[in-house]
């Protein structure tokens, strides 16, 4: 048996279903964006696929941390020759990738101590990481 559909319960539909595509849009879309994402992460666990540290590459010397406010932590160190990048270690986490021989960490919280080192790219494969150095945030 067909029941006959009135005007304000087809509007309530077209409307519900447009939500429903909407959402589902945008699930999709958030779905997708999460491979790119666990690429990086993976990439930021071996440089160029490899197994490991590659030890023929100089390690990064001279790094300096130095709290600036509470709620940053400015980080300085010597370069490596060819070097295409350098990962950033908080504790052991790696907040950043960068091509540069300074980094401001802003992500840090006060009165808390943190542990960094750094460990450069040369050829798509990384290098051993810097001697550590300790910071405490006012």
């Amino acid at each position: 048996m067909m029941k006959k559909l009135n005007k304000g319960f087809m509007k309530s539909l077209v409307v519900a279903l447009g939500v429903f595509s909407l959402t589902a849009i945008s699930c999709t879309k958030s779905d997708e964006s999460l491979q790119p994402n666990q690429s990086e992460i993976q990439s930021r666990k071996r440089p160029g696929g490899g197994s490991g540290v590659d030890n023929s590459i100089p390690q990064v010397t001279g790094l300096s941390a130095i709290a600036s406010g509470s709620t940053q932590v400015n980080l300085t160190w010597n370069s490596v020759p060819n070097a295409t990048s350098y990962w950033i270690y908080r504790d052991s986490y790696v907040p950043a990738i960068i091509t540069t021989t300074n980094y401001a960490d802003r992500s840090v919280s006060p009165g808390t101590t943190y542990t960094y080192s750094i460990a450069a790219v040369v050829n798509s494969t990384l290098g051993p990481k810097s001697s550590s150095v300790t910071v405490t945030t006012p």
